[in-house]
């Protein structure tokens, strides 16, 4: 009789489910199915203790095919499980990303393959090349392409027959020689059974090979019958392998992001061949160039184009080549930007300079990618050393790792560039190696409530921050004392018989010490209050500048936003060293380096500044006045805050611990009686006109600037000058003005 076999019931007589999504804890009192499963009573040894068995306090009865049912539900739920813990296991993970990746490569080599067998077929490059020839207009040019992609169409079919006809003279041929070897063989073997000439070998023994011969390739033909499935697979696996080597070869862009290995876009550099460099020349719109290349260059005969073919060099990639006649380097130049894209990198990153001994010859060289934003080494001031204003100071280093010294010494500069690019750290360096020279000072204007120059404040002659009117009016009559201080410069000179300062001349006499101004955030000083007053304040700083070189006084201006308002064109034009930071379009580009910088390829358009994540190319600017090569990339030293006082710490030591301190205020009050007789000359001037006058004088006064004719006589009237009414002109005569002051001087009491 059929045992009974039980399904396990809770105690409140609920079914429990055989096959949940998990294990359930055994209920109490409840008996497993294992234990209820009939069994061969166990064979009780005599002094055993037998251990009474649980009692049952539920349970159901079940038919065997409800029980193997309940096995088989339970043992699924156990593989799903099992799969389920393997397919969250790490190692499994990266065992089915490594499979993605392979299996992506292979898929995107046969499309590649795929895709290129398409072109060929179509002749998508010769459509392209005559669509481009209709578009141009060349009609010639068109009907030869035309005939040309006839002919390839029926090149195809030509090219198969020809393989068909070789086929059949190979066959004809192989089967003609094949029976004259056999023909021959036997007879040989024949003539040697009667003379054994070639010893004991005869007809019968080349039957026998010829037997043997056909027997093991009938062997070798029924094996191939019986294993067929070798030859398919042995051909997969060397098509799969040859697509996976051209997937590879596209590079990890080609693949979907979450296989890629690198999560970024950048595919890997190219690098710099002869070919590529040609096809890079060829595709950047210069007319003579690509007629040349058409033409054969840079291999013609008889002609030697690769003066150094491209090699590895420093950090990068160099190549120097003799360029055709109608292609100058500067061209090239130009097409920079275009030239860097087709080379593969940034154009702050491709040099395109002319050869020192011969101009017609380009010295190109590419950088790394990611070379200009490698650390830059340390600053080479940092614990030791002194600096000479007439040498210079180091600023940073170019991108090749040479030193850029910034000279100062009858140079001036502008430097420009976007919050977080880093034109305040190019300052801070230059005036770091300022206040090592003792003789030096520096005066510091900044239109801004930052803290960027308080390490170096100690070691400053002047310090002045904040964007106020009152510091705009200040720096007005800061500069009218620097301009009566180049009267003072100009006798000392003459006095010592020199054309220029010297450190010799600047030792004895400190009227002669060199001076660095520097005025951060100048547009707050160059936006004035109306056109007349900034067209004055311009011509002021240019006159000042273009004369203040041979006196030995620098001046620095920074802004972040060059416009013609902000940084006037006049200023930068007498400008030698000017530094473009990370900028936002080519206009503010080209008022930094100079009109149509960007279009000869001196852009700083590609550079990024700094954001929260990343700190991209803040540091690097493309400057103009501190390479010997001409316009390029330079990377400043950063100094961080830390070092800028220990640097401070040893300048202040040099200068016996005390640093002189100046400062410069607008004038309270200006004496108009005086001031007028100044601007007067013999004859009398209306009084319409007179405020001009004044302030064009006295441009740092600002009441002259707002002064009317009408405010002018009534203040005359009260400091005694009448001002007749004359047709309605109100002349102001010289005379009486100096009478008035004459008067004021006779009347006031001796100081003794």
């Amino acid at each position: 009789m059929e045992q009974p076999k039980w399904k396990d019931k809770d105690v409140s007589g609920d079914v429990i489910p055989l096959f949940p999504h998990t294990q359930p804890e055994p209920v109490a009192g409840s008996v497993p199915v294992a234990q209820v499963q009939d069994t061969p009573p166990a064979v009780e040894h005599p002094t055993a203790e037998v251990e009474p068995a649980p009692d049952v306090l539920d349970a159901e009865i079940v038919d065997e095919e409800e029980y193997q049912r309940s096995r088989a539900w339970r043992s699924a739920a156990q593989v799903v499980r099992s799969v389920r813990v393997a397919h969250r296991h790490p190692h499994t993970r990266r065992a089915a990303r490594f499979a993605g990746r392979h299996a992506a490569y292979v898929v995107k080599g046969a499309e590649d393959a795929r895709r290129r067998r398409r072109a060929e077929r179509s002749q998508a490059d010769l459509r392209a090349a005559r669509a481009a020839a209709v578009q141009a207009g060349d009609l010639e040019k068109v009907s030869q392409l035309t005939e040309h992609l006839h002919k390839s169409l029926t090149m195809r079919v030509e090219v198969a027959g020809r393989w068909l006809d070789l086929a059949k003279v190979a066959a004809v041929r192989g089967t003609i020689g094949g029976g004259a070897v056999l023909g021959g063989s036997l007879l040989v073997s024949a003539i040697n059974d009667t003379c054994h000439v070639l010893g004991p070998w005869g007809v019968m023994d080349e039957l026998h090979a010829i037997g043997s011969v056909i027997t093991a390739g009938t062997n070798i033909v029924a094996w191939s019958s019986d294993h067929w499935w070798v030859f398919p697979l042995v051909g997969g696996g060397v098509w799969v392998f040859r697509k996976w080597k051209d997937g590879v070869r596209l590079g990890e862009q080609v693949l979907p992001e979450r296989l890629r290995r690198d999560t970024s876009n950048a595919g890997p550099q190219p690098a710099l061949t002869e070919n590529l460099l040609v096809r890079a020349l060829a595709n950047i719109s210069n007319r003579a160039l690509n007629a040349a290349i058409k033409d054969g260059w840079p291999n013609r005969e008889g002609e030697v184009a690769w003066i150094r073919p491209p090699m590895p060099s420093a950090r990068g990639w160099s190549a120097q080549l003799k360029l055709p006649m109608g292609a100058s380097v500067e061209a090239i130049s130009k097409a920079k930007p275009l030239l860097a894209h087709n080379l593969g990198c940034l154009a702050a990153e491709l040099f395109t300079d002319a050869s020192e001994n011969d101009p017609t010859v380009l010295d190109l060289f590419r950088l790394d990618r990611g070379v200009l934003r490698e650390p830059v080494q340390d600053y080479p001031l940092l614990d030791e050393g002194t600096t000479n204003y007439w040498n210079g100071f180091p600023v940073g280093v170019s991108p090749r790792g040479g030193e850029v010294t910034g000279y100062v010494f009858e140079r001036n500069y502008v430097i420009s560039g976007i919050m977080g690019s880093g034109k305040t750290t190019l300052v801070i360096t230059l005036l770091t190696g300022a206040i090592l020279d003792p003789l030096v000072d520096v005066d510091v204007w900044v239109f801004a409530d930052n803290e960027d120059y308080t390490q170096l404040q100690p070691a400053l002659r002047l310090f002045r921050k904040g964007d106020t009117a009152e510091n705009v009016e200040d720096l007005l009559a800061y500069f009218d004392k620097l301009q009566a201080d180049l009267e003072v410069r100009g006798n000392l000179l003459r006095k010592h018989g020199i054309t220029s300062v010297t450190r010799e001349a600047a030792a004895k006499e400190p009227g002669l010490r060199p001076r660095i101004v520097v005025i951060d955030e100048c547009q707050s000083f160059f936006r004035q209050d109306t056109p007349e007053m900034r067209r004055k304040v311009v011509n002021m700083v240019v006159r000042f500048q273009s004369k203040a070189r041979k006196y030995g006084i620098t001046l620095l201006f920074a802004t972040p936003s060059p416009s013609d308002q902000n940084l006037p064109r006049d200023l930068v034009a007498v400008t030698s060293n000017r530094a473009c930071f990370a900028i936002g379009d080519k206009t503010r580009n080209n008022v930094v380096l100079g009109d149509k910088a960007h279009e000869n390829g001196i852009s700083a358009l590609g550079l990024k500044p700094k954001t929260k994540t990343a700190l991209n190319d803040v540091g690097t600017f493309v400057g103009v006045g501190f390479l010997d090569t001409g316009p390029g990339t330079v990377r400043t030293y950063f100094v961080s805050p830390e070092q800028q006082a220990r640097i401070v710490a040893r300048a202040l030591e040099a200068r016996g611990g005390v640093v002189e301190r100046h400062d410069v205020q607008a004038p309270a009050a200006r004496d108009l009686v005086e001031d007028l007789a100044a601007v007067l000359g013999a004859e009398p001037v209306n009084a319409a006109d007179c405020p001009a006058l004044l302030s064009r004088e006295f441009p740092m006064w600002g009441p002259y600037r707002t002064l009317t004719g009408k405010e002018l006589v009534a203040e005359l009237a009260v400091l005694g000058v009448k001002v007749p009414s004359t047709g309605n002109k109100w002349p102001v005569y010289p005379e009486r003005v100096r009478e008035a002051l004459t008067h004021r001087v006779t009347a006031a009491p001796d100081d003794e």
